[in-house]
């Protein structure tokens, strides 16, 4: 996580007419300082001993949806820019909110503040809150004094990236209830169907062809041995889960996740949006572009492109540009976001092309997401054709042989 110094906010005064009337009302029903304190943090009150602990423990993993964090970046920037002084407007924000570790977290913030801490300084102590494109962002409002104007700033990057997210899980429901139906249908065909077949062979007598056979050993196999098999399940599933936490194993995951047909396009387009419009809202912030790219690595959310992201920021330091950094890596940059990178830094307005760049790529993911079925549609029918299709055969060849005996009769 990137450190950021502290630095005092100055807020100018202005009458609070100014402000719009649910805010001017907030503040004129808002509770005192001391009560909001105790209300964000005394949430055991009634609890003792272990049940006060147990309570403690299900707040602090109390979610925080998008749309809270939004409204709080939002509300925040309308009341400093009427004038509203940081910690009022912190305090006032605590004690309406509805969101237990939200409001804890406010609270906590606003005396941080309060004692002489930076408003981003005090952010990073809950990092799992706020990340670090956030506090940086913030950090250079601090610095530049426009906090008011970067805090909708951070608000509408949320609300975007927030957009793309939910379009890819979308996009993603109508082949996982799919798959999830044809998964089921074979363990019923495996765990029911089968073995009253597979009593009628032997009664025949029949000899059964090599297909068959492998069916009724895959039926045998999951009514004889489920247990083994959950068990089995569950332990790849543990494996895989502790391999993908550590930094290669993250690292390969999300590698081979950007090879994927169709999937893997789209998580790229997604990268590069959120690659090129965060840049350019640090740029826009008053960051530089090296400390930009630094931020950058962690908000794409692939690992694969944080490192390459990273390289970059090395070699921007020692005077390289950024689009000819990227020029061996037409995989995950490609010629188009390199060159319009270029054309960026020559005519020096990079956080402009890079909006650009984002609005082309957000449009791509828009197209994409919407058309996802469509494009899984033939894999799924493959992948369904062959499982139901070697079915058809394992079961109907034998039967077929049986109907031929009985023909000969």
């Amino acid at each position: 996580m990137n450190t950021f110094p502290s630095s005092q906010l100055q807020t100018t005064n202005f009458p609070q007419k100014n402000l719009p009337n649910d805010i001017a009302s907030i503040l004129n029903i808002g509770e005192e300082k001391e009560e909001i304190i105790e209300k964000s943090t005394n949430s055991n009150k009634g609890l003792t001993g272990f049940y006060a602990r147990i309570n403690e423990k299900v707040q602090s993993f109390t979610p925080i949806k998008v749309k809270e964090k939004v409204t709080f970046f939002q509300l925040l920037a309308v009341m400093l820019e009427a004038g509203v002084p940081l910690v009022k407007a912190l305090y006032v924000l605590a004690d309406q909110n509805n969101n237990i570790r939200l409001r804890h977290t406010i609270a906590t913030i606003a005396q941080k503040v309060e004692t002489g801490k930076s408003f981003s300084s005090a952010m990073q102590d809950f990092y799992g809150v706020f990340n670090d494109t956030q506090i940086g962002m913030i950090h250079a409002g601090e610095a530049s004094g426009k906090l008011n104007e970067i805090l909708k700033q951070v608000a509408k990057q949320e609300e975007k990236n927030a957009a793309i997210t939910s379009k890819i899980k979308g996009a993603m429901i109508y082949p996982a209830i799919v798959l999830t139906i044809m998964a089921c249908s074979v363990l019923v065909i495996l765990g029911f169907v089968v073995p009253q077949l597979t009593e009628l062979f032997t009664q025949a007598g029949s000899t059964l062809p090599t297909s068959t056979k492998i069916l009724i050993f895959l039926s045998d196999f999951v009514i004889n041995s489920y247990k083994f098999l959950i068990g089995i399940v569950v332990i790849i599933i543990g494996i895989f889960y502790v391999w993908k936490k550590t930094d290669n194993g993250k690292y390969q995951w999300h590698h081979a996740l950007l090879y994927l047909p169709i999937m893997g396009k789209l998580l790229r387009q997604v990268a590069l949006s959120r690659f090129t419009r965060t840049l350019a809202s640090l740029m826009n912030s008053g960051i530089t572009i090296v400390k930009s790219l630094q931020i950058d690595g962690d908000a794409v959310g692939n690992e694969v492109y944080k490192k390459r992201i990273l390289l970059a920021a090395e070699d921007v330091s020692r005077g390289i540009p950024l689009a000819e950094n990227l020029t061996d890596s037409r995989f995950l940059f490609p010629e188009m976001v390199v060159s319009m990178i270029s054309i960026g830094e020559q005519a020096a307005e990079l956080a402009n092309v890079c909006d650009k760049i984002a609005d082309y790529y957000e449009d791509q993911v828009d197209q994409m997401a919407a058309n996802i079925s469509k494009l899984l549609e033939p894999l799924i029918m493959v992948a369904m054709s062959v499982v139901v299709g070697g079915l058809i055969v394992a079961v109907m060849q034998p039967i077929f042989s049986l109907m031929d005996v009985v023909g000969n009769i």
